[in-house]
Order: structure tokens, then C-alpha cells, then sequence
């Protein structure tokens, strides 16, 4: 994961250079379980995290939770 942003669970495990110590397993940013997943868009659109972030963001919030029409 060779980009301008550092994860801070991304370390080294043996011969492995990526390897996620939150997840316990080689990292692959976006996948279930990682801090970015649902909270961004990748270019990769067979991502599991896309899936997750559009079906947040169709969630959106009125300003008005009850619904109530202003006068």
C-alpha cells in the first residue's frame, strides 16, 4: 500500500510487508473490518467498502428527524 496516507496498523509480519496487526491478516485497504471501510470510495468498484458507503450515504438525515413541514 504504497500511497500518501499511513494506516497505523499496517506493520510488518515475517516476509510479509503489508500485513494489518487490527486484522491479523495481509492488509487490503477497504475490506470488512478496516477503519476505512464504508467511509470512503475506491477505484476498485468490486470493493466490499463501496457497497458499504453507498448504502450509508442513501441514509442521510433530514434536518428535521420528525419529518415536519416549516411554516
Amino acid at each position: 500500500m504504497s500511497t500518501g496516507w499511513g494506516c497505523q496498523h499496517l506493520t510488518k509480519n515475517g516476509e510479509i510487508t503489508e500485513w494489518c496487526c487490527l486484522l491479523e491478516r495481509t492488509c487490503s485497504p477497504g475490506q470488512n473490518g478496516c477503519v476505512l471501510y464504508g467511509e470512503f470510495l475506491f477505484s476498485d468498484p468490486a470493493n466490499p467498502s463501496n457497497r458499504a458507503y453507498e448504502k450509508r450515504k442513501a441514509k442521510n438525515r433530514s434536518d428535521d428527524p420528525f419529518g415536519r413541514t416549516k411554516r
